[in-house]
């Protein structure tokens, strides 16, 4: 016996897709950091600039990650995630994990 509470979730889950939408970034690298914890952070500027974070799991295209500044990403988000820049102190930076992306050279 289905319940009527879970089928109602599924409606509204069907009803709002844009919750899952992954968004859409792109600019040129401004500064990139190689992570303790195996990530890459890159500072990216306009068109759509911010914190975004390469890891192992991100989809990357022909080559490769970021690498240095100047180059130029263009790609898909996911959710939050952090880099551990240093144990003692403790330093992390924020950013956004990048599902997949593709760059120049």
């Amino acid at each position: 016996m289905i319940r009527r509470a879970s089928v109602g979730a599924c409606v509204v889950a069907l009803l709002f897709p844009f919750a899952a939408f992954a968004f859409p970034f792109g600019g040129q690298i401004g500064q990139v950091i190689n992570c303790s914890n195996g990530v890459i952070w890159a500072r990216i500027g306009p068109p759509v600039p911010g914190d975004y974070i390469w890891s192992y799991g991100t989809r990357t295209y022909r080559f490769g990650p970021p690498s240095h500044s100047g180059q130029w990403l263009l790609g898909l988000t996911a959710a939050p995630y952090f880099c551990l820049v240093s144990i003692v102190p403790l330093i992390t930076y924020p950013g956004i994990n990048i599902a997949m992306m593709g760059s120049s050279q």
